[in-house]
């Protein structure tokens, strides 16, 4: 019995961790990372993935990470589960839903003192960073799957830092 918990623990925990790592990483939406399935991902070189995902609006789309990021979790589960089956999944192997991710990243929140709320966090912190990186809005846009730009340049708040640096490197 204490061992069919550990086994539960372990697979929750590289279960949690690749998700939080798919909305920080390769921004995709909570509603995409649900639905992963270990055959979604596909080798696009020695760096890259590409992750097969249902969007928004029904459409099959892809989204990408890097391999190094999500190495790991996907080498647990290739171990553990079918190729076919969803990686998130409860312990009791029904298919996590939006409010067990919600709780679950609100409690990984908590004990990291991190006091905002919510999954599209992550997405928006991938956003943020890349922004403040200097990346392109077009290449954020691509990244996030958005349809339109205007939607991408909700991310594109100059810091001051940012400001000072494009007026620095001119």
């Amino acid at each position: 019995l204490e061992k069919e918990k550990a086994k539960k623990e372990v697979y929750n925990s590289f279960r949690n961790s690749l998700l939080i790592k798919l909305m920080l990483y390769g921004g995709l939406r909570i509603s995409e990372a649900l639905n992963v399935k270990l055959c979604d991902f596909e080798e696009v070189d020695d760096e890259i993935l590409k992750i097969s995902i249902i969007g928004k609006g029904g459409k099959e789309q892809f989204a990408f990470i890097k391999k190094e990021e999500v190495d790991d979790e996907l080498e647990y589960f290739k171990e553990n589960i079918q190729d076919s089956d969803y990686i998130m999944q409860t312990s009791t192997g029904k298919h996590l839903n939006r409010s067990n991710a919600f709780l679950i990243v609100n409690n990984i929140y908590a004990k990291a003192l991190i006091s905002k709320k919510g999954l599209h966090l992550l997405r928006h912190t991938l956003a943020m960073r890349l922004t403040a990186k200097g990346t392109n809005l077009v290449v954020i846009q691509k990244i996030l799957r958005h349809a339109n730009l205007n939607t991408t340049t909700i991310y594109a708040k100059a810091t001051n830092d940012t400001v000072k640096a494009a007026l620095l490197n001119n």
